[in-house]
Parts: C-alpha cells; sequence; structure tokens
C-alpha cells in the first residue's frame, strides 16, 4: 500500500501541472490530486489506492520476466492480464521449449511410439526432454501398449525409434504482440511521463488496448531470438532521421513508438522500418540517439 500512495502522490501532481501547459485545469476537480490511468486516461482520487481500483502494474507482464513499474487502473490491468499477456505468456513458453530452453515448466503435449498416443506433458532437463504420461487423460490399454513399444526400441538399441511429439499449446500471435506494445507504451510512460502519452500520436495505442478485436495499429516488433530476456532499453532514436522513434527493447522483443520530435503517425513509423527488410525478413539498421534509463518506477522525464 505505501508503495502506491507513494506512486500516485509522485504521478498526481504530474498530471495537473502537464494538464494546466496544455490548458486543460479545468478538466479536474480543484483542490484534490487525481491520478489517470495511463491506459484509459480514467482519473482517479487517492482514496481509489485504498479501494484497489489503482493497482501496480508489471512491465513487461510478471508472466514473462516484468516487475511492478506504475499503477494503472484495475479494470485495465485485469483486462490486460486475460486479453493480451495470457497470450504472450503461452508464446513466449512454446517458444521456450522449441528452443530447448530449461524453464521447469511442463507443457502439454501428446507422444507416439510407433503411431501409439500417450497424453501428457514434456520439459526439458539438464539431460534431455522428460516426457509424463498423465493416467486420467489415457486409455489403460493404449498407455500399456505406448510404454511397450518404447521399450522395445530401447531394448533393440534402434538409434531412431518411430517417435514424436506433438506440444498443445494454443495463442493468438496478434494479442501477444499486443501485450508487448503495450508494456513498450508503459515503459515509455514511466519514463517519459504525461506530456509524452497525451499527444495525438499517442491516441491509436490506447484505442488499440480498449478494442482487442479491432486492428488499431500495426503489430511490427523487431526480434532477436539470441538476446537476454533481462535486456531493458529505452532510446529515443534520432539518426537515421526517417526511423527516429522511441525504441523500447524487452528481451528479445523492440516497440518502436512515435518520436518525441516530429513524431510519425503509428503507420507511417512501421512503414518506414518494414520497408529497411531484405527479402528474408531481416532487418539490419544502425540507430543512434539518446539512452533514457529505464525507469525503476514512472520518473515522468518530460513532465
Amino acid at each position: 500500500m505505501d508503495k502506491r500512495l507513494r506512486w500516485f502522490d509522485e504521478g498526481a501532481p504530474k498530471l495537473r501541472q502537464v494538464l494546466g501547459r496544455l490548458g486543460l485545469d479545468d478538466v479536474l476537480p480543484a483542490g484534490q490530486n487525481f491520478y489517470a490511468c495511463p491506459c484509459c486516461l480514467m482519473a482517479y482520487p487517492r482514496e481509489a489506492v485504498q479501494a484497489d481500483l489503482l493497482t501496480v502494474e508489471d512491465v513487461p507482464p510478471k508472466s514473462v520476466g516484468g516487475r511492478p513499474l506504475l499503477l494503472t487502473c484495475k479494470q485495465c490491468n485485469n483486462t490486460a492480464g486475460s486479453v493480451f499477456d495470457s497470450h504472450a505468456a503461452t508464446r513466449a513458453e512454446t517458444e521456450d521449449f522449441m528452443r530447448g530452453r530449461i524453464t521447469g515448466r511442463p507443457l502439454p503435449m501428446t507422444s507416439h511410439v510407433d503411431g501409439i498416443p500417450l497424453r501428457g506433458t514434456a520439459r526439458w532437463t539438464d539431460s534431455g526432454v522428460q516426457i509424463f504420461g498423465i493416467p486420467k487423460q489415457n486409455d489403460p490399454k493404449v498407455q500399456a501398449a505406448h510404454f511397450e513399444a518404447l521399450d522395445a526400441y530401447v531394448e533393440s538399441g534402434n538409434p531412431q525409434p518411430n517417435h514424436s511429439f506433438t506440444i498443445h499449446t494454443r495463442f493468438d500471435e496478434t494479442r501477444a504482440r499486443i501485450s508487448w506494445i503495450r508494456a513498450a507504451y508503459l515503459a515509455a510512460f514511466a519514463a517519459l511521463g504525461w506530456s509524452y502519452i497525451f499527444r495525438g500520436v499517442m491516441d491509436p495505442y490506447r484505442k488499440q488496448l480498449q478494442q482487442p478485436d479491432v486492428s488499431v495499429v500495426p503489430t511490427h516488433i523487431l526480434r532477436d531470438p539470441n538476446a537476454s530476456p533481462e535486456r531493458r532499453r529505452l532510446l529515443l532514436v534520432d539518426r537515421p532521421d526517417e526511423l527516429r522513434s522511441v525504441a523500447v527493447v524487452m528481451g528479445e522483443h523492440t516497440v518502436f513508438l512515435p518520436s518525441l520530435f516530429r513524431p510519425m503517425a503509428c503507420d507511417e513509423l512501421v512503414e518506414a522500418f518494414v520497408s529497411r527488410r531484405a527479402s528474408d525478413e531481416r532487418l539490419s539498421v544502425n540507430l543512434d540517439g539518446k539512452e533514457v534509463l529505464w525507469p525503476r518506477w514512472a520518473t515522468y522525464f518530460l513532465d
């Protein structure tokens, strides 16, 4: 509670200050501090913290390695968790498995030996893939036949058994990408402040978060599979000029948001990067600019 109240008390005066500069002094009632959820811009009084209407937001989502960074309203936070972040987490788990990363998290799968199925889970360990059958999901006779066929291959020493397994995960690629775009938007807000997100070029991003089934912003994200999951950077790109942007780097994901100066609309910005892709869809470009420290909490640099 103390952290949430402190974050409210740091952000609320900044909000009123920026609204004053924009000539919007009368938007909020006088004599009381308010904090606006950066995702929906709904304003809340300090009492909303005690009422759990303003909640701690992890950026990126905790399920993909994020940490507490700022406040968002309970509705936006909860909605994002089920509508966007769950898809990003499932995609990350699936990709980790396909890359052979040891995470300790088992995934649902079906193993086949000579075409005989076994339903259960699989996970990577230091010694390879561990497969576990789940009795309740299998016919006892089929399960027994599966293990008999597997034992026969072990006894024969055949280096190429007729064995395969299929991982069963389901996620929406677009919603997974929007989860990362949302995280980038929130990280940029925490670092740069209300002055950054109140600009007209940022309206489509909030609209996208409120309308998950409608395509509002392009979901182009630069990915580097070899990057450390812990990598966090925020770069104000000014060269080359046609790629000016705010680059938010989170692990292998880099999201490009509109620049501070002469910002391009989201469609124009994405098109500028897409036009640089090679025929194999790879993008190699040198970006120069000012690096901003990744915020440990909202710092409102521009406010």
